[in-house]
């Protein structure tokens, strides 16, 4: 190999800093200019005695405007006497769907409703076109978006103890999941014109505080989009159907644990209780969660609960704030729908609030509570795999009974 002499090559912009910086310091030198001209008589004026710059400054009057993070900032948390269990999205629930059970006094059905699952099953023959749409949603969702990102690092303390995984650009999660969902929302009013007259909000935030027997607790969950209709979801099961339920079915048993576990109580909180949609006029239609926790996998039972959760907080600030139910039993019951996304998995459920009683019975001698009843099925993954093969969008195990179920749910009301 042939031995090259090094050149001495300057970065240009140290270079440049470096010029910058000492003729900064070069001082005026006196050239005897002013000297020469004074012994002639002629007096060296200063110009900014006789001119005037341009543009003046104007001194503003108008009192400046707050800053957008002071005008809309949440209350600070304070110091209370009542300690508070707060439920948030990073609450996961150890004991699965029968934590989430006792928290909610909820009663679960394996299957969605009837009217459901009849229109999905009906809806599958005629969708060859629209699947072809939905194919072209997942893979500009997934691959062919151009919005690039600085990736979370890949941590693998197993397989790969110490490694340090190169660092990766690409479309965000979150992005995935909102790209998706949103160009299915699309697909759906397209599909069905139920849809065009209700109304369609993107991250909001619900909170709600409740007593839970001689404990208060809060929840404080978000949804990135939110469908509101002017006319309420009709109910899924007869005043007959709850009663008969709640007097034979009983609720599941944690014990030794409690229901509160894994969410400590806390004294620093907000009581602040909020809902999406502040219109008495506008009712909850379906509520769609994304799950962008990338490396905290869970099991389709806590999954489960979770959505429990979620569509609970969600029909219990509607009942609360928008329509001034008391604590209690309802006069009306409230159906919400919920569609809970974790990549290429989707979980779809129906809450029916009935009472906003919590309190457990204390003995076998007491009356029977109203339950809630809560409809779940087993999560559906929509496709395998979604990736580049030799430069190429390859989608792969692509399952159309997802955009079914979706149909299912939207036509409803």
């Amino acid at each position: 190999m042939r031995v090259t002499v090094v050149l001495r090559a300057n970065n240009l912009g140290n270079q440049f800093k470096f010029y910058w910086l000492t003729q900064a310091r070069r001082k005026i030198r006196e050239d005897g200019t002013r000297a020469a001209l004074e012994a002639k008589g002629i007096h060296a004026v200063n110009p900014k005695e006789f001119l005037t710059p341009a543009y003046p400054k104007r001194v503003l009057e108008a009192p400046i405007p707050p800053k957008l993070e002071e005008t809309f900032a949440t209350p600070p948390p304070v110091i209370r006497d009542t300690p508070c269990h707060v439920f948030t999205h990073r609450f996961s629930p150890i004991g699965g769907l029968a934590q989430a059970q006792l928290i909610t006094n909820s009663l679960t059905r394996t299957t969605l409703p009837q009217t459901i699952a009849d229109y999905a099953a009906t809806g599958d023959g005629d969708a060859s076109d629209i699947n072809e749409r939905v194919k072209e949603a997942i893979l500009h969702a997934h691959l062919l978006d151009t919005f690039q990102e600085r990736l979370p690092r890949i941590h693998d303390a197993i397989n790969n103890p110490g490694w340090v995984f190169p660092i990766e650009y690409g479309i965000p999660l979150c992005r995935k999941h909102k790209t998706l969902t949103y160009q299915l929302l699309l697909l759906l009013d397209q599909v069905e014109s139920c849809g065009l007259e209700r109304q369609l909000v993107e991250d909001t935030s619900t909170a709600v505080m409740l007593n839970h027997g001689d404990r208060l607790m809060q929840l404080m969950h978000d949804a990135a989009y939110l469908v509101s209709s002017p006319r309420p979801l009709p109910p899924m099961a007869s005043p007959e159907e709850v009663r008969a339920a709640s007097e034979s079915e009983g609720m599941p048993d944690l014990y030794p644990m409690s229901p509160f576990i894994n969410c400590r109580a806390r004294t620093s909180y907000s009581e602040e209780e909020r809902y999406g949609v502040t219109s008495s006029q506008l009712h909850p239609h379906t509520v769609f969660i994304h799950h962008n926790q990338p490396y905290m996998p869970h099991q389709e039972d806590t999954f489960t609960g979770m959505s429990l959760l979620y569509a609970f907080s969600h029909a219990a600030a509607y009942a609360k704030l928008i329509r001034k139910d008391p604590i209690g039993d309802l006069d009306e019951p409230i159906t919400v729908q919920v569609v809970h996304i974790n990549r290429q998995r989707y979980h779809f459920g129906v809450f029916q609030l009935n009472t906003l009683n919590l309190n457990p019975a204390t003995s076998d001698a007491a009356p029977t509570t109203t339950r809630n009843l809560f409809w779940t099925q087993p999560w559906e993954t929509l496709f395998d795999t979604c990736k580049f093969k030799v430069g190429k969008p390859v989608l792969e195990g692509y399952n159309p009974k997802v955009f079914s179920l979706l149909r299912g749910l939207h036509v409803q009301g």
